[in-house]
């Protein structure tokens, strides 16, 4: 799988606002020829997806393919999809200034976690992510997974 795998720590500077993103992830976005990235709440767990630019927009294109773009269809997926994101380009060593308004809703305070899912990556709070993975882990007692 090409793209963001793995589990990679860090921390949130709450001050200066400003995080650095792992060399792993770093790499793959070099790889992807992503200079910028895009920041948005996840719709579905208390942290914050980060896309490739490319990626990111491609996969809006695709959503909305074959509307028009008057339609309402089209505004509301737009409006979820592109109205709420934040484009940030990091800097040498991969860092960027966390916007607050993510951050409060992520919980980012301290230790944070970097998650890989294949074509993005989250940013979670460590606390949040242990839990999550401790629901997870309930979840699949028993199972294959």
């Amino acid at each position: 799988m090409s793209g963001f795998a793995g589990t990679f720590g860090g921390t949130f500077d709450a001050k200066k606002g400003r995080i650095s993103v792992p060399a792993n992830f770093r790499a793959s976005l070099a790889r992807l020829g992503a200079e910028e990235i895009i920041l948005r709440p996840s719709r579905h767990a208390p942290c914050i997806d980060v896309w490739p630019e490319p990626a990111y927009m491609a996969e809006v294109e695709r959503r909305v393919e074959g509307l028009s773009q008057l339609s309402a269809e089209y505004q509301s997926i737009m409006r979820k999809l592109v109205a709420r994101i934040h484009t940030l380009r990091p800097d040498g060593e991969g860092r960027i200034v966390m916007p607050k308004e993510l951050a409060e809703k992520a919980g980012l305070d301290g230790e944070i976690q970097f998650t890989g899912l294949g074509a993005y990556f989250q940013i979670w709070s460590a606390a949040r992510l242990a839990e999550e993975e401790a629901r997870l882990e309930a979840e699949d007692e028993g199972g294959d997974v």
